[in-house]
């Protein structure tokens, strides 16, 4: 019993030691000088970082272009020549994907500038591949991009229904003269 006792006072003492601490912390103000300190030396190891990591990056490919030198040494003549020639020939197709891509996406964009959609779907829409596809999704965006912007329109335009008119009671000044006359 007394042992629980000791505990919670022991509790209650350090919840109070470290709210104190929390408080002096809060309080604490930093000058100008401080501030610009911390922030360089967090610049600073995250540029040590930064350089580490690109000094990894950069030691593992030419480790692995060594690693393709060495293969390609020992392969005979033939081998060789195989070799350039498929290297040659996935650099081509690269180039042939890269051409094509750019085609396909000045074609989206020129559709969907024709469409009046906005010329931001055009890389989302490169993933596709498929021309045909891009097509049915351009006019299916077209019409929920359209019927979007309508219920836009519609709740913006919307008014309350006026209510009951107001009967006038007293009659045109000018008729009430003419009725004199007659």
């Amino acid at each position: 019993m007394s042992e629980e006792n000791t505990q919670v006072e022991t509790d209650e003492k350090v919840e109070t030691t470290e709210n104190t601490q929390e408080e002096k912390r809060d309080n604490t103000t930093f000058t100008q000088s401080e501030v610009d300190s911390q922030i360089s030396k967090a610049v600073a190891s995250a540029l040590e970082k930064r350089e580490a990591k690109m000094q990894k990056e950069l030691e593992q490919r030419i480790e692995k272009e060594r690693n393709e030198a060495a293969e390609y040494a020992k392969l005979t003549a033939k081998e060789q020549e195989e070799a350039d020639y498929k290297k040659r020939i996935e650099q081509l197709e690269k180039r042939e994907k890269e051409l094509n891509d750019r085609q396909l996406l000045n074609q989206i964009e020129s559709d969907l500038k024709e469409n009046s959609l906005p010329v931001s779907f055009a890389q989302s829409l490169l993933t596709m591949q498929d021309n045909e596809k891009i097509k049915k999704a351009i006019s299916s965006i077209k019409k929920e991009f359209d019927n979007a912007i309508n219920e836009q329109v519609k709740e913006k335009l919307r008014q309350d229904t006026p209510g009951v008119g107001v009967q006038a009671t007293e009659k045109d000044p000018f008729q009430t003269i003419l009725e004199k006359y007659k």
